[in-house]
């Protein structure tokens, strides 16, 4: 699938030296246009028109989701090509844990 968003920021150029995870979900669907990528993320968007709605929902997850991300310091975007499926993808950030002074383990 084409990145249709390939200027979107990506862990190594904007999250620094930080770890990050990365998570992706994919499927083999319909696909989504690039037209219709530029508001999948905004709230109460939905592709279908109500005419041939076949789904229920209000078009807030995706926008309830990149909230959530974007405040853990993340980002979330999607690659999709008509005909060919979708790709959601998000990476956030991750803090190891220092390990622990062996002085606090005797106190």
């Amino acid at each position: 699938m084409a990145n249709e968003n390939s200027k979107l920021p990506t862990p190594d150029s904007e999250l620094g030296d930080l770890d990050f995870i990365e998570i992706s979900i994919e499927d083999t669907g319909i696909g989504i246009s690039p037209e219709d990528q530029k508001k999948l993320f905004q709230p109460f968007q939905q592709l279908e028109s109500t005419l041939t709605k076949k789904y229920e929902g209000t078009g807030l997850g995706l926008s309830i989701s990149k909230r959530i991300v974007e405040l853990h310091g993340g980002r979330i975007w999607v690659e999709s090509e008509p005909g060919k499926g979708s790709r959601f993808i998000f990476v956030i950030p991750v803090r190891q844990r220092e390990p622990k002074d062996e002085s606090e383990n005797k106190k």
